[in-house]
């Protein structure tokens, strides 16, 4: 559980979908003046070195963010991710999510990074050291789901959680499902933004449990969206071929904000990415 690096995988295609909608969601939060609360549950280390051993050996991130590079877009979220990109790219380094979410605080907001991997919780305390911003930045080793379960409701009790789990065996998506349950649980009005992958049969059994865990997802008494991007056709069995997130209790019209930003990514990225955006519960 405790053997999954993300540094192989910083800033591939996955990051662009996950990292986008979760700028998204916090360009919701801030059209209000109240504070908001995020939790990170898998926070990672939080910042990648783009020129290290680990991305250098499987080198995902040039059909990601390499593909962005003097890239000018049109929808205000994607000029914002741009932005922080940007100022990472010249140290040829991918910021994770933790740091992607400090450069959106303001003064009175608290942000809550969950990491239990050692190694990893060392590396995010060092990179939050030097990348704090504004607002409040806490930094736990532990569980994950065990610590995001245990702070809710938080206060303000406004505010959104990112679930990113790395799915190395198959009951991360029930432990996924269960997580969110509890959460909702302490916490009803919490917007949840899930990643999970989407596999070809190379996968194994692995294959099919993200589309199953989002069916059991749209089950749950509230809102959920869903939007996916594809960079392969699953027929070719390249692994992964793509990634999606769930929005549990998403902010109104966000789908739309949505919509048209995947559709403007996916031109960018090349003829063989597609992007979908879909409800799967609608309750209101």
């Amino acid at each position: 559980m405790l053997s999954y690096l993300h540094g192989y995988h910083a800033g591939n295609h996955a990051d662009l979908i996950k990292h986008a909608v979760w700028l998204a969601v916090l360009d919701r939060l801030h059209q209000k003046a109240k504070p908001f609360t995020l939790i990170d549950t898998h926070a990672g280390a939080g910042c990648y070195p783009l020129t290290g051993e680990q991305a250098q050996k499987t080198q995902e991130y040039k059909s990601g963010v390499a593909l962005l590079q003097g890239w000018q877009p049109v929808h205000p979220v994607l000029q914002r991710y741009l932005q922080v990109l940007n100022g990472f790219s010249e140290r040829q380094q991918y910021p994770g999510s933790p740091l992607i979410s400090v450069s959106q605080l303001r003064d009175a907001d608290h942000l809550h990074l969950m990491e239990l991997h050692p190694g990893e919780h060392e590396r995010l305390r060092t990179a939050i050291k030097y990348n704090r911003g504004n607002g409040h930045t806490h930094v736990h080793h532990r569980d994950g789901f065990e610590g995001a379960i245990a702070l809710c409701p938080p206060k303000p009790n406004r505010g959104a959680i990112l679930i990113d789990p790395p799915y190395e065996q198959r009951k991360e998506y029930d432990a996924v499902i269960a997580a969110i349950k509890q959460l909702l649980k302490r916490w009803p009005q919490a917007q949840i933004v899930l990643w999970y992958p989407l596999l070809s049969q190379r996968a194994g059994d692995k294959t099919g449990q993200s589309e199953a865990m989002c069916e059991t997802l749209a089950a749950l008494p509230h809102n959920v969206l869903q939007a996916e991007l594809r960079v392969d056709d699953p027929a070719n069995d390249a692994g992964m071929y793509g990634s999606g997130v769930c929005l549990i209790n998403p902010a109104w019209q966000i789908d739309d904000q949505i919509d048209d930003m995947l559709n403007e990514l996916t031109a960018q990225l090349g003829v063989a990415a597609q992007s979908t955006v879909t409800w799967l519960n609608k309750t209101d």
